[in-house]
């Protein structure tokens, strides 16, 4: 690769593609490239999002709550169901996709495609690939200490430069918080067809802080696509029974009150955190909890498609 010589597209003023997938910073030849590289990148972004229909941020104003755990569950159930589906892991202090879908080992390369995203095997007709700061680190335990001028490079190069291919659904793993990778991720999408999908435990705090993240997407014109309740009670691994976790709290009703539908409500069991731990969603069994999210993966495609009717009414 090293040696292949740079190809430019355009006029010498206007020169802006070399025909790689990948962003210039990942290329062996940017030293001795005279292409108009902000140019490259942003021809490269866009040709990416062209070929992918919907982007679900899964967000939430506070850490903890499970939203990479619904992530991965919610990427699996979508391609279970026969649809092509990218899960991309904007959690850049905690990438945590390849553990829970049991891809620790991988680690992206570089093509002219761009950096390779890999894919979990799906029962079915379907596929999922993932990218993840995560397969670039030389172990799990290493952590990423950077400013925000890196955050907003990485948001980029998560959707630019990674070879999604075509996708039905990109689901957008978001670290906690409004902060500036939520803003670039809002800016970068501008245009694109997205929806949200906000998490929250179903404690107090959490809803409170939860309901932040709903008024960002209200703010921003952002569509909801509607509330994961986590840890909505507990199932006694002895009887089998249930019992609320937390007390109810009034924060719950402020959902409602904005018109933003409960699409699915998770047990704090153990199944889940196994799941996780072991790198096998539980998302991809058969089990009432698979079910949980098979209902939440075809509440999130009705109400996709109800949205573009609307859109293109």
């Amino acid at each position: 690769m090293a040696n292949d010589p740079v190809q430019m597209i355009g006029s010498s003023d206007q020169q802006v593609d070399c025909g790689r997938g990948h962003a210039c910073n990942f290329c062996p030849l940017e030293e001795q490239c005279d292409l108009d590289k902000p140019s490259h990148n942003s021809l490269q972004l866009s040709e990416r999002l062209g070929k992918i229909n919907w982007i679900i941020p899964v967000m939430a104003n506070k850490g903890g709550v499970g939203k990479s755990t619904v992530s991965a569950n919610l990427a699996v159930a979508l391609a279970r169901q026969g649809y092509s589906v990218g899960l991309a892991d904007a959690d850049i202090h905690g990438p945590n996709a390849p553990r829970l879908l049991g891809l620790q080992s991988q680690r992206s390369t570089l093509s002219r495609t761009g950096l390779s995203a890999p894919e979990l095997p799906i029962e079915g007709r379907g596929s999922l690939r993932v990218g993840s700061l995560g397969f670039m680190l030389d172990d799990a335990e290493t952590p990423v200490v950077w400013r925000d001028a890196y955050k907003h490079d990485y948001i980029h190069h998560l959707l630019g430069s990674f070879d999604w291919g075509v996708l039905d659904f990109l689901i957008v793993d978001m670290p906690p918080g409004t902060g500036n990778e939520l803003i670039t991720l809002a800016d970068t999408l501008k245009g694109c067809n997205t929806s949200s999908l906000l998490v929250s435990s179903a404690d107090a705090i959490a809803l409170q802080d939860s309901l932040k993240a709903a008024s960002y997407c209200l703010d921003a014109e952002l569509p909801i696509l509607g509330l994961v309740e986590n840890h909505a009670g507990v199932i006694c691994p002895h009887c089998g029974g249930e019992f609320d976790m937390f007390p109810p709290a009034p924060e719950a009703a402020r959902f409602a009150e904005q018109g933003i539908d409960t699409l699915a409500r998770l047990p704090f069991t153990p199944d889940i955190g196994n799941g996780a731990a072991s790198g096998v969603p539980v998302a991809c069994g058969d089990s009432p909890l698979a079910q949980i999210f098979t209902e939440l993966a075809q509440a999130c495609s009705q109400r996709l498609v109800s949205q573009q009717r609307a859109m293109l009414a």
